[in-house]
């Protein structure tokens, strides 16, 4: 319980200092985990992205991505960035102990030009601690579409 509550509130200062930095897209991923997710942009190369996955039993994750948008050359205006991160996810079990470990994201992006969308694919590896040890593999791909962020804010 108090990993939840930890959890709880790490991502809660998370959100609420990314609202005020950057801004925001929802959207959905299709994978493992699937479901709904959002991405705050705290600077122009970092976000929160944040989901919940709706597999056999529910899981809760918060990503720190680091993009460059350097790397990968625009093409037909599609501005393409690989990204790295890391976070806790909570896989809260039905019959079984709930787990807790930690994601590492790799992925891409795409972003369509002249459209607030954001397409993406990533790998991630799970690195689980808790209640024991062990490791697997999320992954998926997925679509946001952004809304207006604050005055200057320009999409990256």
């Amino acid at each position: 319980m108090r990993k939840i509550l930890f959890l709880s509130l790490l991502l809660l200062s998370s959100v609420a200092r990314a609202e005020r930095a950057g801004t925001v897209g929802a959207g959905v991923i299709i994978g493992d985990p699937f479901g709904p997710t959002l991405k705050y942009w705290t600077a122009n190369q970092q976000a929160i992205d944040i989901g919940l996955g709706f597999d056999n039993d529910p899981v809760l994750y918060a990503d720190y991505l680091w993009h460059n948008f350097q790397l990968i050359p625009s093409a037909a205006g599609v501005k393409i960035a690989p990204y790295i991160g890391v976070g806790p996810r909570f896989q809260f079990r039905r019959h079984d102990d709930d787990t807790f470990g930690f994601r590492v994201p790799l992925g891409v992006t795409f972003f369509l030009p002249q459209a607030p969308i954001e397409l993406y694919a990533e790998l991630v590896p799970v690195f689980q601690v808790s209640p024991n040890t062990d490791g697997n593999l999320d992954g998926g791909v997925g679509i946001r579409i952004y809304f207006a962020g604050p005055p200057g804010w320009k999409m990256p």
